[in-house]
């Protein structure tokens, strides 16, 4: 991996999380789709649960990824965040956005 990447990941790591049940449930949300738009995730039998509510709407989805889909998840949010995290750093285009990771994963 390239030094901006392992950086991009640290600060990653560092970001902080909004837990409604420790370690079991995380809220999130973005400004970017206002107030009445947030998301849970939770820890659900042998995976995790995402779930997308709008308030102002009185709606609410649910995906739920078991434990076997979540590195090609994981993989595929993680090459998306790299991806954008290069464009804003504007680092020199390389052949691969994710380096050795598919030698050394994590």
């Amino acid at each position: 991996m390239e030094g901006w990447q392992i950086k991009a990941i640290t600060e990653l790591l560092e970001t902080g999380v909004k837990e409604v049940e420790t370690g079991e449930r995380f809220y999130t949300s973005s400004q970017e789709y206002g107030n009445s738009r947030y998301h849970l995730l939770n820890r659900q039998w042998d995976g995790v649960q995402v779930e997308q509510i709008e308030t102002d709407e009185k709606w609410a989805k649910r995906v739920t990824f078991a434990t076997g889909e979540l590195p090609q998840v994981l993989k595929v949010m993680l090459t998306w965040y790299l991806g954008d995290k290069e464009k804003l750093l504007n680092v020199p285009d390389s052949d691969d956005a994710l380096g050795d990771l598919d030698e050394h994963p994590f």
